[in-house]
């Protein structure tokens, strides 16, 4: 006799909890699996997207999985195929951990992190991805009286999502080492094997024998054959759109929000939050936001984001903004995505095809953008290709109603001219555009958009002309040459009064050289001879009587090499870069002579500084320089009290660590006194703000902290006209596996680094 069924709530209860608990598990790895790497990869935004592919395309392969599972074989074979599985699985790849010995290889980077994120997680990560939809099939065929309807198990799975990713970074990363992490990982990933299992038994129960498990597929088959038969292709491609554009949007705004700030857990988390939000909402029973009100919030947002696309500051206004706007559009593209959903026979079919939208679109930001444009544009088309799927509105005034007319494509042409060649026949004239005017053809094409929601592609075409104007005195500034790589966006740019050449590394002018008639190069921006790096480099050589060797210098990130101008002859120079493009940029594109003639002859040691630098010999540098930056950000784990420690054992016992801190959007002056602190280190910091332009026409204001072993080298040195105790009270050292972002962005704007 067949053993009873459980209780329909206990089996609900069993199978949303299982389904919650396998989310969680999925994206509890993906931060974590990353941050594991970040150090071997130069901590660049980059990294997050690759990872964020690699996880799209596991997503969709176990996807794939359950669909073929679910229409060819039966109850009892799937169940027992799924087990296997995640045995298997667990013997293979738990705990999870990088492969011992793995280097990136500098040359393709993206490559090689892909082949190491399939080796040390492809089997855990693929059997879980398969978890969720057959999950939900399984319970579709359990005779629960929601059987017929299980997308509610959809949005159960997006919460548990949701839940682990925002522990992350406020729980799971501070109070446990990553290493612990993986163990709890991997203990979980057992536990919910034995979740499934139970879910497979309660279906087995309720079949009631083996051959009616059997009989019952075979049924549902026919039933999944005749209504996969009736979704058309068109239906299947609205699926893809919907789900790639949100996708795409994830990975761009991502990206655009840590270039600035810091590639980090925190800044890969909220967004990626905030995107499985918008499916639990879109897939629950009774939604939050309804799609009318998402779609309504989807073309405000996207308009305001449009018309101040380029502004960073105050940090408190610009990450709401972008995240704002990316939510509203996932929360609209996904409410259509839940609207269009087919019956629970064709379940798996529907989030195969979600999942090919989810990783056709990460894919196009991080593996294809990259390859085929030399500045950031993917973040902007993705935002008109949203605004070209807006839900909101349907045609109802006849068959061009939704159509683009020739009256929209000229509105929107005159307007972006308007804005865009306004302001440099103005300047020309010797009659710069106010703000206030530049305002008011923003707030035009602003309220033409507006006027064309009902119509979403000649909104979408508003949207384009307003980022265009945006970008445009970007795009067409003075760049004299443009380039990208797996660590960033670069641009030459070369102005007049005085002729200066620099490099814009995402959003920051990173400085350069002058070139004043004469023909001398100077360096410019924080290496000018006012700089602090030149007052310690003067007193470290001042101190030559003590011990007359040439000093040793290293020096971790190479920009234009503008330091290599300090150079004397004799003393031993170390550059660490991570990016080959930057070396070539400095020593033989022609764009920047400074290293060529000051230092020709130049070794240039690339990979990520704190493996290579922990290959020299210890106390070996009279001075090592510290800056390294991604755009405005300086790598995390180049700040932590383990990297720390790895320099100043590089350095002679009178050495010195000298760190440029300077940042628009972050206060680094309390994370550097957290390591110091703790390390008993010696440490003095000055932030150079008063600067004769008659003397130094090209010099700006910069943050450093000079950081010895004890306080007697720092004395020695004679630096206490200029330079300031660091404040060492109460400064929690950010660790490998701890760091606080949040605590030190600077969310009312720029800060004195500005």
């Amino acid at each position: 006799m067949p053993s009873k069924a459980p209780p329909r709530t206990a089996q609900a209860a069993l199978f949303t909890a299982t389904v919650f608990a396998g989310a969680a598990l999925l994206f509890w790895i993906q931060p974590l699996f990353t941050k594991m790497a970040l150090p071997l990869l130069g901590g660049a935004p980059l990294v997050w997207n690759t990872a964020m592919v690699f996880f799209q395309a596991m997503l969709l392969a176990g996807y794939a999985y359950a669909h073929l599972l679910t229409r060819w074989l039966g109850v009892r074979i799937q169940l027992a195929t799924h087990a296997l599985l995640l045995g298997t699985a667990a013997l293979l790849a738990l705990p999870v951990g990088i492969v011992e010995g793995w280097q990136p290889d500098p040359a393709a980077p993206a490559t090689g992190f892909l082949a190491l994120l399939l080796v040390s997680l492809g089997a855990p990560f693929f059997a879980l991805a398969a978890t969720a939809p057959l999950l939900q099939r399984w319970f579709s065929l359990g005779g629960h009286p929601h059987a017929n309807d299980p997308y509610f198990l959809y949005a159960a799975s997006n919460a548990g999502s949701v839940a682990v990713l925002l522990a992350f970074p406020f729980v799971l990363e501070p109070l446990l080492a990553t290493g612990t992490q993986s163990v709890a990982w991997s203990l979980g990933f057992a536990a919910l094997a034995l979740g499934v299992v139970s879910c497979g038994a309660s279906l087995w129960r309720h079949s009631g024998s083996p051959g009616a498990g059997r009989d019952m597929s075979v049924q549902s088959r026919a039933t999944l054959e005749r209504e996969a038969a009736t979704v058309s292709w068109r239906q299947r491609a609205g699926w893809i759109a919907y789900s790639a554009v949100p996708s795409a949007l994830l990975l761009g705004v991502t990206a655009h929000i840590s270039t600035d700030i810091a590639s980090a857990p925190l800044l890969w988390v909220v967004p990626l939050a905030l995107y499985l939000l918008t499916f639990v909402n879109a897939f629950a029973r009774r939604p939050l936001i309804p799609l009318a009100a998402s779609a309504r919030g989807m073309s405000l947002v996207l308009v305001v984001l449009a018309a101040v696309f380029l502004w960073s500051e105050p940090v408190g206004v610009y990450l709401p903004l972008h995240l704002g706007a990316f939510f509203f559009v996932a929360l609209a593209c996904h409410g259509e995505l839940a609207r269009r959903r087919p019956p629970a026979a064709a379940l798996t079919e529907f989030y195969l095809y979600l999942s090919l939208g989810g990783l056709t679109g990460g894919a196009l930001v991080a593996l294809v953008a990259p390859a085929v444009f030399d500045s950031v544009l993917e973040y902007p088309i993705a935002l008109v290709l949203a605004a070209a799927l807006l839900p909101w509105a349907r045609p109802t005034d006849g068959p061009d109603e939704g159509g683009l007319r020739l009256a929209d494509v000229a509105l929107a042409g005159a307007g972006a001219a308007a804005v865009l060649f306004a302001d440099p026949v103005l300047d020309r004239a010797g009659l710069p555009m106010p703000v206030w005017a530049w305002g008011c053809l923003m707030a035009v094409l602003a309220t033409v958009a507006l006027s064309r929601r009902a119509r979403p592609p000649a909104f979408a075409l508003c949207i384009a002309a307003m980022l265009v104007a945006a970008l445009g005195p970007v795009v067409s500034d003075a760049s004299v040459w443009t380039g990208r790589s797996f660590f960033g966006v670069y641009r030459v740019t070369e102005t007049d009064d005085p002729r200066t050449r620099s490099l814009i590394h995402g959003t920051t002018d990173h400085g350069g050289q002058w070139m004043p008639a004469d023909g001398v190069v100077k360096p410019t921006a924080y290496h000018t001879a006012s700089s602090p790096a030149v007052e310690v480099l003067d007193r470290l050589r001042d101190r030559g009587g003590q011990r007359p060797q040439p000093l040793a210098v290293a020096i971790v990130g190479l920009g234009t090499g503008a330091l290599a101008y300090y150079r004397r002859e004799g003393e031993a120079w170390r550059y660490y870069e991570i990016d080959p493009l930057i070396k070539w940029l400095a020593l033989e594109s022609g764009h920047f002579d400074i290293m060529a003639r000051h230092d020709p002859d130049a070794t240039v040691v690339l990979g990520d500084a704190r493996l290579t630098l922990a290959l020299e010999p210890a106390d070996h540098f009279d001075l090592l320089v510290l800056e390294a930056f991604t755009s405005d950000a300086i790598p995390v784990h180049l700040l932590t009290r383990e990297a720390f420690a790895v320099y100043l054992s590089k350095l002679r016992p009178d050495g010195v660590l000298l760190a440029h801190i300077s940042n628009r959007l972050l206060d680094l002056e309390p994370v550097v006194a957290g390591a110091v602190s703790e390390a008993g280190y010696g440490a003095r910091t000055r932030y150079l703000s008063k600067i004769d332009k008659d003397a130094d026409p090209t010099a700006v204001t910069s943050h450093w902290v000079a950081i010895a072993r004890d306080e007697a080298t720092l004395d020695g040195l004679g630096l206490e006209a200029n330079w300031e105790a660091l404040d060492l009270t109460d400064q929690r050292p950010w660790r490998d596996d701890f760091s606080n972002l949040a605590g030190v962005i600077r969310w009312r704007g720029a800060g004195s680094d500005d």
